[in-house]
């Protein structure tokens, strides 16, 4: 189409010159009248289509359909072929053939001649417009018909004229599709021809753009391999050397003439190469697959160097190796840094060791002091003291406590840091966990008069699976801030559970009426020594380690801790974590063994009890935790005198101090479950408190863990239950 409006536009002042010359001609012989009027009708129509043609591909970028397009095309086609028709006609009715009866061939011959031209340009016109194409053959086909069928049917033809009129018609039709065919043909044949062209010519490029991309590809990869900062090396599978780039020579020192023709292992191999090395080369090159291995190679000045050659084989038409492509990196120096990592991974580790150790070790430094700074107050409060004294006891026993606090702190956030979070997974009652950490903290709440609430939903399961002491840690750290920042009001501890296949979703909120916090402050209370305000540590004390602590184990549970607050109205903490549900077909319905119905002291009743300690301050405090308990009580100083008691007295329950001069408590326990006696209950009675120590007891055949400072109720609530245990196997 748009081919079509580009030809009618490049020929436009050629058909109107030829029109003024036809107006002209019969303006000449007819008179002015007719002629013009036809000619200025044909210019005006002819102008009209000229300018839309040329317009076109604006107007379908503009949105025009190429449909509507051809339809417009068409109407201007038809218009401008009655317009050359009409200077057709103009003789034929200017002559008035029809009032004299005289001869018309003349007029009627010129008015086909007239039309032919036009005719077979509509035949032309026909390949890029078909509908313009036909419309103008229609209308040019139309008129000889018109003229010849009103000049029969006048009557006043002659027969002669009538034959002669038919042949020169016949004529006229049979040159128009003759010349439409002809041209139609012979379009097909141009097209086919340049389509055959216009592909052969695509191949060519193609052909062509294929073989340039190869020789630049081939000139990129000399390029790279020549300048390349590893080695290139080609290589037979005989290891004989046939090419190398300037990079291998400057890696191996060697030239390139001392290179090529030589053979790579002689050349190259140290004494200290790896023979299991050179195995895996030559069971590469037999297998013909590509390969990777690191060596030890030789350069020319004698220094060894490490080398990762990756060897690739090229295939020849028949499938055989032709030749290796070896690629060689020196990684001398990542061997060193590997050398060094490795070497600062065990430092590292050893650090770690060594930081286990000292904390252990302030651990008991830390509580054996305190234990009978503790255990002492204890006992003096039971004594008869005057208000004065009370009040000093009193905060004697408070700090000691915000202290102990405050170690226990600092060493949970150091094993944290150093070692990470180590859990030990038990079968546990969740509701006694939760209540069980409420009624401890209320005596806390009560002296402030607030209230502490407690809600466990319905679909809480009672047991569950997981830690239930790092859960009790987090919830006593978040209750016990709740009470610190709140005056008024109470705190309300509400539990609710999502339970999946296999996993229980555990949700703790911890809503208080306090302080609250400023929202700009909620991102950073969880970082270490941080609180929300200077000022906050100056009025209600602490370190900022709590937050921090029990984030960090929540994290270990599967879970972490948000909160939402707003100054001035309370705030609310909520623990996240991941436990295990307990079938119900394994729920126990009985209480925990470590917390028995209390009973009387009279139950200690002829009980043998050792105790193995060595700090005369702790071995006086337990002393006077059981002065009045109906119990033997014997003591050692160190492990090889608790062996030796053990023998001598064959006591049903000891206390047994882990760090001890000579031999220590893990060494004494081990021998004792050696003694041909009657093997009694042996509790752990340390200041070390961390998950390694505890399971290094385990191990060494212990039966329960006391941590110091010790509290009276504590032990107390151990002897009994041992006690009942020792009374059930001698029954039995």
């Amino acid at each position: 189409m748009l081919r079509y409006a580009a030809n009618r536009g490049k020929l436009f002042q050629t058909r109107i010159g030829i029109s003024f010359c036809a107006a002209l001609l019969l303006a000449v012989i007819l008179g002015p009248v007719w002629p013009t009027a036809v000619f200025l009708a044909y210019v005006s129509i002819d102008g009209a289509e000229t300018w839309f043609l040329l317009d076109l591909p604006k107007r379908m970028d503009a949105g025009i359909s190429l449909a509507r397009a051809r339809v417009i095309s068409a109407i201007y086609a038809t218009l401008t072929s009655l317009c050359i028709c009409a200077f057709a006609v103009i003789p034929v009715f200017g002559a008035d053939a029809f009032q004299g009866g005289q001869s018309l061939i003349a007029e009627l011959f010129f008015a086909i001649c007239a039309i032919l031209g036009p005719a077979l340009a509509a035949s032309l016109d026909y390949r890029y417009n078909a509908l313009a194409g036909i419309m103008r053959l229609a209308v040019f086909s139309a008129l000889p018909v018109g003229l010849m069928a009103l000049t029969i049917f006048s009557g006043r033809a002659r027969t002669v004229d009538v034959e002669l009129l038919l042949a020169g018609l016949l004529g006229y039709f049979m040159a128009q599709i003759w010349f439409l065919i002809l041209a139609q043909r012979r379009h097909r044949n141009v097209r086919r021809a340049l389509r055959s062209q216009a592909l052969q010519r695509q191949a060519l490029e193609d052909a062509y753009m294929r073989l340039f991309d190869q020789k630049q590809e081939a000139r990129r990869l000399a390029m790279i391999a020549e300048h390349a900062n590893d080695g290139v090396m080609l290589i037979d599978g005989e290891g004989r050397i046939h090419w190398v780039n300037d990079g291998f020579t400057r890696m191996t020192g060697f030239s390139f003439d001392e290179l090529v023709g030589g053979n790579a292992g002689e050349i190259l191999n140290s004494s200290k190469t790896d023979p299991a090395a050179l195995r895996e080369i030559e069971e590469g090159r037999a297998a013909g697959k590509a390969f990777r291995t690191e060596l030890i190679n030789r350069r020319k000045d004698g220094k060894d160097i490490w080398i990762e050659t990756n060897q690739v084989p090229v295939f020849d038409e028949a499938g055989r190796v032709e030749i290796y492509i070896s690629v060689e990196r020196d990684v001398t120096a990542a061997k060193s840094h590997e050398k060094q990592l490795q070497e600062a991974r065990l430092a590292a580790e050893e650090g770690a060791r060594t930081k286990e150790e000292f904390l252990a070790t302030m651990s008991h430094e830390f509580r054996t002091p305190m234990n009978g700074v503790i255990g002492m107050a204890q006992m003096l409060l039971a004594t008869d003291l005057s208000e004065d004294q009370r009040l000093y006891t009193d905060t004697i026993l408070s700090s000691s406590r915000a202290l102990l606090a405050l170690i226990n702190d600092v060493l949970d956030l150091s094993r944290m840091t150093a070692a990470g979070v180590s859990l030990h997974k038990v079968e546990f009652d969740l509701h006694a966990c939760i209540r069980d950490t409420t009624l401890l903290m209320s005596r806390q709440a009560a002296d402030k008069g607030l209230m502490l609430e407690m809600v466990i939903e319905e679909d809480v399961p009672e047991w569950v699976i997981g830690d239930d002491r790092r859960l009790r840690q987090i919830l006593i750290n978040l209750v016990g801030n709740a009470l610190k920042f709140t005056s008024n009001g109470g705190v309300e501890i509400r539990v609710s559970a999502t339970t999946g296949v296999g996993t229980l979703s555990l949700s703790v909120a911890v809503r208080d009426s306090g302080i609250g916090i400023a929202e700009d402050k909620l991102d950073h209370i969880f970082e270490r020594f941080s609180q929300a305000d200077t000022a906050i540590s100056r009025r209600y004390g602490g370190t900022g380690l709590g937050l921090s602590i029990s984030r960090g184990l929540a994290r270990a549970m599967g879970g972490d801790i948000s909160v939402a607050s707003r100054l001035g109205e309370g705030s609310c903490f909520t623990l996240c974590i991941d436990l295990e549900p307990v079938c119900k077909a394994d729920q126990r319905s009985h209480i925990p063994q470590d917390h028995p119905e209390p009973v009387e002291l009279t139950g200690l009743a002829g009980l043998k009890l050792l105790v193995a300690e060595d700090n005369r301050v702790n071995r006086l405090l337990i002393s006077k935790f059981l002065a009045d308990t109906p119990l033997q009580l014997y003591f050692a100083t160190d492990g090889a005198e608790a062996e030796a008691l053990a023998h001598r007295y064959r006591p049903q329950v000891i206390l047994m101090d882990m760090s001890m001069p000579e031999v220590n408590g893990l060494e004494a326990t081990q021998a004792i479950r050696r003694l041909d006696i009657p093997q009694p209950y042996i509790a752990a009675l340390t200041a070390n408190v961390d998950d390694t120590s505890r399971q290094a007891c385990l191990d060494a055949g212990m039966d329960a863990f006391l941590s110091k400072p010790l509290s009276r109720q504590e032990l107390l609530t151990l002897l009994i239950r041992f006690s009942e245990s020792v009374r059930e196997s001698e029954s039995s």
